[in-house]
């Protein structure tokens, strides 16, 4: 996806499918922020940003509008290839 510049990826510390999204994500050119949604801080940040399950990344351009969310590495993996 054209224009992706930072994303945000909430995780937890037991969810399956969170670690290949987070180490596909570290491997990307692309920089952004890791939050632990099972946190008070964590939870509350995915909340009002309308997080519903993990893992969830959101992408952001470069006015830090969102241009695009993902759900599985599979979904990261093709907005990233696409930037």
């Amino acid at each position: 996806m054209v224009g992706i510049c930072s994303f945000v990826a909430f995780t937890t510390p037991y969810c399956g499918g969170c670690k290949p999204v987070r180490e596909l994500l570290q491997k990307s050119p692309v920089r952004g922020e890791f939050i632990d949604a099972s946190s008070e801080d964590g939870s509350e940040r995915a909340v009002s940003l309308g997080v519903l399950s993990v893992p969830t990344v959101i992408f952001f351009d470069e006015n830090n509008s969102e241009v695009g969310r993902a759900n599985d590495v599979h979904a990261v993996r093709e907005l990233i290839c696409d930037h």
